[in-house]
């Protein structure tokens, strides 16, 4: 059929579709009408009458999403930068749906931006992606379980880094939402993680009687 469009070298036979983007799901009706595309030319619509041809559709893509100032998630640490070796520390992302508004293309366009994945980079060498940001547990929090806690096998400070993955839909001109294609990844401020061991000990006495006794010096790692 591609022989019919043999204006040109390469051509290649175009069948045309009708889209409402005014329904949800939007839908795809064939014409029945054909045209020919060359390399380098878009595709001529078919001339039916005196039909002027259709505006081409604005499409927000992800580069033009990543350019927006998308606030980048925080970190949290239960309790505070601290956790103990082998134990379950538990941290977790505070991240936020957020709207922007912006021209494109002499268009009206109000864009949102919704977390939908986290990648943890632990800063020990292992990382772990969740669809679940976490949140905060009660207690002090020391080793217990949590979706995104994560257990250091060695003691040291540890710089903690998470990317954020935003997927966002945007409306042309007060029209319908349509996603973009893609997520924006979006990263944090890295986060210090102080982690200590501990050990255990019976002891008959206390540091006011010898304050050189177990437990009565300044901890070590």
């Amino acid at each position: 059929m591609n022989a019919q469009c043999d204006a040109q070298d390469d051509g290649i036979l175009v069948n045309w579709i009708e889209v409402d983007s005014n329904v949800q799901p939007a839908t795809r009706t064939p014409t029945g009408r054909s045209s020919c595309m060359y390399p380098g030319e878009p595709p001529a619509p078919p001339i039916e009458g005196a039909e002027a041809p259709e505006e081409t559709p604005i499409v927000i893509t992800l580069e033009e999403f990543q350019k927006q100032p998308v606030l980048a998630a925080t970190i949290v640490s239960q309790p505070s930068n601290f956790g103990l070796r082998n134990a379950h520390s538990n941290i977790y992302a505070q991240a936020q749906e957020q709207e922007f508004t912006f021209e494109f293309e002499d268009a009206a366009i109000v864009l949102k931006a919704r977390p939908v994945s986290y990648r943890w980079n632990y800063g020990d060498g292992t990382s772990a992606t969740t669809t679940t940001p976490g949140g905060p547990v009660d207690g002090t929090a020391f080793d217990t379980p949590t979706p995104t806690s994560h257990q250091y096998a060695q003691t040291g400070d540890f710089d903690l880094t998470l990317t954020t993955f935003f997927a966002g839909d945007y409306s042309v001109d007060g029209g319908p939402f349509q996603p973009v294609a893609g997520e924006a990844a979006v990263v944090s401020e890295p986060h210090l993680m102080s982690i200590w061991r501990t050990r255990g000990h019976n002891v008959s006495e206390n540091c006011i009687e010898n304050p050189r006794g177990i437990g009565c010096e300044a901890p070590t790692r």
